[in-house]
């Protein structure tokens, strides 16, 4: 895949070396569970991570830049959301048991 892309991936970045930091960072936020901007088809057909960032920044959906959200304000709303929603099934089971 990397190949494929390679020289429009390199476009986005002033360095290769920004072109792998800005990969990994995605790859990260992939692996919190940001969600993807690949269809469905092409996600499903991609297991690495890496792989999958490079994609999704091939498909020019994404900002590479100086001024986005800091990667810990992204964990923490990220945890924030996913403690909301495993209280919220724990709620619901708890409902389930009175009755």
């Amino acid at each position: 895949m990397a190949e494929k892309d390679i020289d429009k991936l390199l476009s986005l970045t002033d360095s290769k070396y920004r072109l792998s930091v800005v990969t990994a960072k995605r790859a990260i936020q992939l692996k919190s569970g940001a969600p993807s901007v690949l269809a469905p088809d092409v996600k499903a057909r991609t297991h690495n991570l890496v792989t999958q960032a490079m994609r999704e920044l091939a498909t020019g959906k994404l900002t590479v830049g100086e001024q986005l959200i800091d990667e810990s304000r992204f964990q923490q709303d990220y945890q924030r959301q996913r403690q909301a929603q495993l209280q919220a099934q724990l709620n619901a089971e708890r409902e389930r048991e009175r009755d």
